[in-house]
């Protein structure tokens, strides 16, 4: 973790994302409210991508772990709104292994250091 230094501004956009994120899910999962459970697929997307550029930005481009977990991140948001678009599982369930393995690589990245 040797990049650039992110804003506490984008850390708590994040953290909000997160928590808007589960309460649409908890919504949708009680409620059987489509739209909401559309809107926590869209809020999943976007987080996943604001994590994967903010670890990139933290990374500095070096390989690395985290490295790994920004490109993962990333690819996962993207294949998240391609998923959405498309209504593919297979989209749905390749941005969720992505996501998985970002946030993987981030916890390796955050206790191997």
């Amino acid at each position: 973790m040797n990049g650039r230094a992110v804003p506490p501004r984008v850390h708590r956009l994040i953290f909000v994302g997160i928590v808007v994120y589960f309460g649409l899910f908890a919504l949708s999962m009680l409620t059987g409210n489509q739209l909401a459970e559309f809107a926590a697929e869209v809020v999943f997307g976007v987080i996943a991508i604001g994590l994967g550029a903010m670890l990139y930005q933290q990374s500095g481009g070096d390989v690395s772990a985290e490295l790994g977990a920004a490109v993962c991140l990333f690819a996962g948001g993207l294949t998240q709104f391609g998923a959405l678009a498309t209504q593919s599982p297979a989209l749905m369930q390749f941005s969720s292994l992505a996501v998985f393995a970002g946030i993987g690589l981030y916890i390796y990245a955050v206790y191997a250091a």
